[in-house]
């Protein structure tokens, strides 16, 4: 029997199959589901929370095919395109120019001062974006694949075993 646990990817623990055995797919099943509900919990708990935006579009999933089970933590489907560009630009990073559409504000001081609130036309400019890299996606994932590994290996183990 070919077995194979591996890290694919930047988020995704895989354990794959020759010949699918009937016998230790629920062990390797609950154990994977385990390892991508700890790594979904490590992803939130380290994506930045100005909003709460970020960690409601963060979900998990578990993949069970007829040569592999997958689980995955990602980014939910059919977002907006804006959110994934704003999404990897927290994880990798951004240093370059933007270009901001124009837009309108309400305005209700001046100068220090109140003023009776006045709609303002804010002209189209550029900036230059500043993101460090914030690893939240990656960083949840550091430090667990060798326990990732282990525990594959040991349910197979187990399995095996009986």
């Amino acid at each position: 029997m070919d077995f194979d646990a591996v890290i694919t990817g930047d988020r995704r623990v895989v354990a794959r199959f020759s010949e699918w055995p009937k016998e230790i797919h629920d062990g390797l099943y609950e154990r994977i589901k385990k390892l991508t509900d700890e790594l979904y919990g490590r992803v939130r708990a380290l994506a930045p929370e100005k909003s709460g935006d970020l960690k409601n579009e963060i979900i998990s999933r578990i993949f069970d095919d007829p040569e592999k089970i997958k689980g995955m933590v990602t980014l939910a489907d059919k977002l907006p395109r804006s959110e994934y560009i704003k999404a990897a630009a927290l994880e990798y990073g951004s240093h370059r120019s933007v270009k901001v559409r124009k837009y309108q504000r309400t305005i209700a001081e001046a100068f220090g001062r109140d003023i009776s609130p006045t709609s303002i036309d804010v002209s189209a400019y550029s900036r230059m974006a500043d993101v460090e890299a914030r690893l939240f996606l990656r960083g949840g994932l550091a430090g667990m694949e060798e326990q990732a590994v282990a525990e594959l290996t040991a349910v197979m183990d187990e399995k095996l075993k009986e």
